[in-house]
């Protein structure tokens, strides 16, 4: 079965943020920093009066399926209850293809039903385990979410889907530290992941490690020039220097517009300041 990965919905990050998705990386979830938020979520909470006051808006955009194989048309199977082991894999197979269309669709209660029939069968599978978890972030169950993520690194520590997944949940929970551990994972076990580079230099910038935030939203364009999201949060991180690097700040703003991100009126105005 296909793994998803943080949401492939594009999100805006908090912080010094404003609103937005993380992710998942499959459906992974996965987004952007602060407070994350797809396109088909309900807006999350406003950060609280102890909080840095929102300043300009990150972007986080987790990328589709991963690490799946190739998907074909299949017919839901319902499983007999003395099924033979073969029948029983290619119904868990065409359950979790069922799972992974409804969760594409918008149809995340319909996936999450899905995960659990194959959970059923195979307490163990480890796509099911982390898809699931995507699933209940997209229903906004936040603590099961996570239990099925830690679940799934319990099984398989060097999951890199699952430890991004994570990293978003605690991005939007704001606990900038534990935040960043669980992406670094995710880099450390899929280095070359531009999503995951994007996730962990909106994490550094989190903690206020601008610098590190730089360097690795800078990998992320080097390992793929066309991301707009990691041209937009360059551009964030390069008006938050002092003095800011407005040039360059706009020359990867404007980048990010050419490659479809949508304009943020917060940053032209800066930009024009």
């Amino acid at each position: 079965m296909p793994w998803l990965q943080p949401p492939s919905a594009r999100r805006n990050l908090a912080g010094a943020m404003r609103k937005e998705s993380l992710v998942f990386l499959m459906v992974p979830l996965l987004a952007a920093v602060g407070v994350l938020r797809a396109a088909d979520e309900t807006p999350a909470p406003e950060p609280s009066a102890s909080e840095e006051p929102a300043r300009l808006p990150f972007r986080g955009s987790p990328g589709g399926i991963r690490e799946s194989a190739p998907q074909t048309e299949k017919v839901p199977v319902e499983i007999p209850p003395e099924a033979e082991p073969a029948v029983e894999s290619l119904a868990v197979e065409a359950i979790g293809n069922d799972g992974i269309k409804a969760f594409e669709a918008g149809n995340f209660g319909a996936a999450r039903e899905a995960y659990l029939r194959v959970l059923k069968v195979e307490p163990n599978n480890l796509p099911a385990l982390v898809n699931l978890g995507s699933a209940e972030y997209r229903l906004g169950n936040m603590d099961e979410a996570e239990r099925l993520l830690r679940r799934s690194l319990q099984i398989k520590p060097d999951n890199p889907t699952a430890w991004l997944n994570l990293g978003i949940i605690y991005l939007e929970r704001k606990e900038p530290m534990r935040s960043l551990a669980a992406i670094a994972q995710a880099v450390v076990h899929s280095p070359n992941d531009p999503v995951a580079r994007n996730y962990l230099g909106v994490a550094a910038g989190r903690n206020r490690w601008f610098d590190a935030a730089e360097s690795e939203l800078r990998r992320a364009i080097e390992l793929k020039p066309d991301y707009a999201d990691a041209h937009f949060n360059l551009a964030v991180f390069c008006l938050e220097r002092d003095p800011p690097a407005v040039e360059l700040a706009r020359r990867h703003y404007q980048k990010a517009i050419e490659l479809g991100s949508a304009p943020d009126p917060l940053i032209e105005k800066a930009l024009k300041n």
